[in-house]
């Protein structure tokens, strides 16, 4: 069999069983990357490889900076002050657009995966002081996206548009994009997600999320109960976040780097004990994001997705339909893509795509191009494309949570983004 269908194949099944919950989703991707290497399509050492991938690390550095911070105390004075500022109280919408206001801000100028590292703590402990009227499961998935649009609109927000920079530059009849070139095109989705969410999105999402919050969400009050840390240890938790976040602004090390020396410095000053460590840390996320580079790596290493992609440079040249429409196929395929492969990779594998279709309908590859960055960010239905929504399965999220909310909101905003890319860059 052609190794290419092989992987494919091995696609469909992963996807079935994440919908199906036939196993847990955790056991699923790395199941998928076995599945890979026993065909030949990537080695051994691929399948461990996602398993040491910066923002793995990350996640699991910040999970238990997080969870230090319950530990400690602090996460219930950050989140009893909170609750104090007039304009939010108890009202949980309120609090989501604040959220949601900071974390697409801050993600426009700095990276979104550690925006989102940031502000997950940050929600853990309203949500333990607010006694049930703030909860994980009804703002971290939507931290999450705002991160991703937010990240959507600048140069620097996320690696897709700084693989689509460096293909822009050496590309015949390109050119480098501007600081905010990109922000027209994006814009239009961050209005969207706020009209979204302060109107029946947030409806939609409390019927969806039926469960109750997990067990580790409670983390903070068990911990009130078990013991009192002094007030050193507030202090010290508290500096390590801080110290964390310039980590993350400076750049000095990679986010990884940054996020395990936070973890590590919460457990050399006794801010979190090692055994709590290991109780508290969501390996769930940790299976999901590792084995899904692995399975995400077979599907680039197969030629999977350079299959398809002559394919439809081959079914769009005997249509032979207009500029925009070419487009909006285009863009829907990217997104389709990223629902299971690292926006990232899908920017580098469709955006030479893109561009060649472009010139063989005689329209502008920039706006192609644009395009396709624009779409590979606008997937919310898995939390397998970008590493914000992988973060956010710490609120505990079924695989269809993602597909049932996310997925709506993906479809929305594609949309809103594609009929507009006309009036906003012509062709």
């Amino acid at each position: 069999m052609d190794i290419r269908i092989l992987a494919i194949l091995i696609l469909m099944g992963i996807i079935i069983s994440y919908i199906t919950h036939i196993v847990p989703i955790g056991v699923t991707s790395i199941l998928g990357a076995l599945a890979m290497m026993l065909a030949g399509i990537i080695t051994p050492a691929e399948v461990v490889e996602g398993f040491g991938n910066d923002t793995l690390m990350l996640v699991a550095g910040m999970v238990v900076v997080g969870n230090a911070l319950c530990e400690t105390g602090l996460a219930d004075i950050i989140g009893s002050s909170i609750l104090r500022i007039p304009c939010i109280g108890g009202n949980e919408k309120m609090f989501l657009a604040v959220i949601l206001l900071f974390v697409t801000v801050l993600s426009a100028f700095m990276s979104n995966t550690a925006t989102v590292a940031m502000f997950l703590p940050l929600i853990t402990s309203v949500a333990s002081v607010s006694k049930g009227k703030i909860t994980r499961k009804n703002t971290y998935m939507a931290t999450g996206i705002a991160s991703v649009l937010g990240g959507n609109l600048t140069l620097v927000g996320s690696t897709p548009q700084m693989v689509a920079q460096g293909i822009f530059i050496q590309t015949e009849g390109c050119r480098a994009m501007s600081f905010f070139e990109i922000t027209r095109g994006a814009l239009p989705a961050v209005v969207l997600m706020f009209i979204f969410y302060l109107t029946f999105g947030y409806s939609m999402q409390k019927k969806v999320f039926n469960f109750e919050e997990t067990v580790k969400e409670s983390a903070c009050e068990k911990s009130k109960v078990r013991s009192q840390r002094s007030r050193l240890h507030i202090i010290l938790s508290g500096l390590i976040m801080l110290l964390c976040v310039a980590g993350f602004i400076s750049g000095l090390f990679s986010l990884g780097r940054v996020a395990l020396l936070g973890a590590c410095a919460c457990i050399l000053t006794r801010c979190i004990s090692i055994k709590r460590t290991f109780i508290t840390m969501d390996w769930t996320s940790l299976a999901v994001l590792g084995g899904a580079l692995g399975f995400s790596k077979g599907l680039a290493n197969s030629g999977a997705i350079d299959m398809i992609a002559e394919h439809l440079m081959v079914l769009i040249n005997k249509l032979n339909i207009g500029p925009f429409f070419v487009l909006a196929a285009l863009m829907m395929i990217t997104s389709l893509v990223s629902c299971v492969m690292s926006h990232t990779a899908t920017t580098a594998v469709f955006l030479p795509v893109a561009i060649a279709i472009a010139k063989a309908v005689s329209a502008n590859p920039m706006v192609f191009g644009l395009g396709g960055v624009i779409s590979c960010n606008l997937q919310f239905s898995t939390p397998v494309g970008t590493p914000p929504m992988t973060m956010t399965l710490q609120g505990g999220y079924r695989f269809s949570d993602y597909f049932k909310v996310g997925g709506v909101f993906t479809v929305l905003s594609l949309v809103l983004t594609i009929c507009l890319m006309p009036l906003l860059y012509g062709f």
